[in-house]
């Protein structure tokens, strides 16, 4: 193949028809994705199959035009292999739909090459052989002892060429009518300036308060009141409508996994069986790229450590097919985000022997965890409980990133597992982390926020319930024991007087798998925090997440939760 295409990709005239090519076939490839599966299931759908044909047919046209030699040749093969199955002149069968699952994985590794490096430096031969051969019949005959391949009988009718390229026309018109196409950078300039919006309200706010206090009663104070109110009312509307404007139905990424399933299911010989639910749920674009790697650990391991052979599972009582759910809703300004699976599930004896054995805790320390605590080792970098390692999931690495990733994205993860049954994965996000509630009090004299998706819950408890274990104070609540964690040694002004309450109240906050108790003086509130980073002079503060602005203009610091349990976990016992 020449290199041709080269001088356009790199044209500079030709600069906003090449991004409009990118937009518009990422958008192709990944409806293909959803398509192509569901024909495996419906080959006798033919508006399904017009509309695989279509994509193609969309693909070459505008890859020809830019001259993308090798992205055309192979979408050209695709595009003659969907229209002789829809004029009925070849059945789908097993080896077919392979066959066309592997054209559309180089078609998506070639554009990849393009959006990222502008060439299409990926070997395609051994691609179009296969798909020349699938063309020509050559591997959609008749098994050797007589028996078929075909996935089902033919479909009935046929749309033209003609008809496909009108409707196709009509359905383009729909979408220009309808949606508009706008740079995501100017989403972020228009979230900052509501940002600062935001700020001005909370500050516009407080004077108002301080006004109407000395001088109740007034005209002007009640007019400002009114002013005031409406100003609120008016930003917050503001806020929700940029903040939708970033937002993504999860489905963009759920979408990926039926793939993912179907070829781990093929590799490993095991039947099972994905469903998804909630793929309407909305969240910030920003979580939507980061949530992505951990769901593949996740969605992996079920597969591999989860769900049991169809001989094992039949002998057990069960169906042979294997099921696992993912699923996503939204509770209050949280997204839940759950994967189950009804595989072996997981026995937290076997756990606390693998733990013991590896010497990460001791005999006498795991007679003390509870269940929870016992599955929460899952997340220790390198601990597994496979008998045999596989490239599936790996060394038991994948859990370890999972939990990383959600920490750094202000998650709490948590695992329920019934051995023999199943396991169940809950991941709790915000839904964006640009503007956020939080919890706002007062340690030593000085105020702090914290982001309230990571508070649990707000305990007051008598000094005497404050107990010490290896020289680290904690307390129990309920059945579990939490740390405590000081604030005092870490930010604040060790001279401060300190109140003789014999009371303490207690923020009880959770990471992940992990949660912690913070010491605090006093309670001030919630309130919509905007996140400010601290800026070049200061740079990183550990334990420190940014700062906002309060409505009387000081500024406050926000705590970084996932820092601040680390330095808890290794601050040295108390003398």
């Amino acid at each position: 193949m020449g290199n041709n295409n080269y001088s356009l990709l790199h044209d500079p005239e030709m600069t906003e028809i090449v991004e409009s090519f990118q937009v518009e076939t990422k958008e192709i490839l990944e409806k293909l994705d959803t398509d192509l599966l569901l024909l495996e299931k419906q080959p006798n759908d033919l508006e399904l199959l017009n509309q695989i044909f279509r994509s193609f047919h969309t693909i070459k046209g505008t890859s020809g035009f830019l001259g993308l030699q090798k992205l055309t040749a192979v979408t050209h093969k695709c595009e003659d292999i969907l229209n002789k199955l829809r004029k009925s002149e070849i059945q789908l069968t097993a080896d077919l739909m392979d066959g066309i699952l592997t054209g559309y994985d180089t078609i998506k590794n070639l554009f990849e090459s393009i959006e990222k490096n502008k060439n299409e430096d990926i070997d395609i031969e051994e691609t179009l052989q296969l798909l020349k051969l699938l063309i020509d019949g050559k591997n959609n005959c008749d098994n050797a002892d007589g028996s078929s391949n075909k996935i089902s009988e033919k479909p009935e009718q046929v749309i033209s060429d003609n008809t496909l390229s009108q409707k196709e026309g009509e359905l383009s018109v729909k979408k220009t009518d309808n949606t508009i196409r706008v740079d995501v950078e100017r989403l972020d300039e228009l979230l900052n300036i509501v940002s600062e919006l935001v700020l001005g309200r909370n500050r516009l706010q407080q004077l108002t308060t301080e006004y109407t206090i000395e001088n109740e009663g007034t005209v002007f104070s009640r007019e400002l009141a009114a002013a005031a109110k409406q100003i609120d009312l008016m930003t917050d509307e503001l806020q929700q409508v940029v903040m939708k404007t970033r937002m993504i139905k999860i489905g963009k990424v759920f979408k990926r996994f039926p793939r993912l399933v179907r070829d781990l299911s093929k590799e490993t010989g095991k039947k099972i069986s994905l469903i998804i639910n909630g793929e309407d749920t909305e969240l910030d674009k920003t979580l939507i790229e980061e949530i992505n790697d951990p769901l593949v650990h996740l969605i992996r391991n079920s597969i591999d450590h989860g769900i049991e052979s169809p001989e094992i599972r039949e002998a057990a009582g069960k169906d042979s097919v294997g099921k696992i759910v993912l699923s996503a809703e939204q509770e209050g300004n949280n997204i839940l985000i759950t994967i189950e699976d009804d595989g072996k599930g997981i026995d937290p004896e076997i756990i606390k022997e693998k733990a013991v054995s590896k010497g990460v805790i001791t005999i006498e320390k795991a007679k003390e965890l509870t269940k929870q605590e016992i599955y929460n080792l899952i997340f220790l970098p390198g601990f597994s409980t496979a008998e045999t390692v596989s490239n599936i999931s790996g060394r038991g690495v994948g859990m370890d990133v999972v939990k990383t990733n959600v920490s750094r994205l202000r998650g709490i993860i948590n695992i329920e597992s019934t051995p023999g049954k199943g396991t169940k994965i809950n991941i709790k996000l915000p839904l964006t982390l640009a503007i956020i509630p939080g919890m706002i009090f007062k340690v030593s004299g000085e105020h702090f926020v914290i982001p309230l998706n990571s508070v649990i819950e707000v305990l007051r408890v008598h000094s005497d319930e404050i107990t010490t274990i290896n020289q680290k104070e904690v307390i129990r609540m309920r059945e579990s024991i939490i740390p405590l964690v000081s604030l005092e040694h870490l930010f604040v002004n060790s001279c401060y007087k300190h109140n003789e309450s014999k009371f303490q109240y207690v923020i009880v906050i959770g990471l992940a798998e992990r949660k912690f108790g913070i010491k605090v003086d006093s309670l001030i509130g919630q309130k919509e925090i905007v996140i400010k980073s601290l800026g070049s002079y200061l740079g990183n503060i550990n334990g420190i997440a940014g700062s906002t602005i309060m409505g009387d203009g000081t500024v406050v610091m926000i705590l970084d939760v996932n820092e601040l349990i680390n330095n808890a976990e290794t601050e040295p016992t108390k003398a």
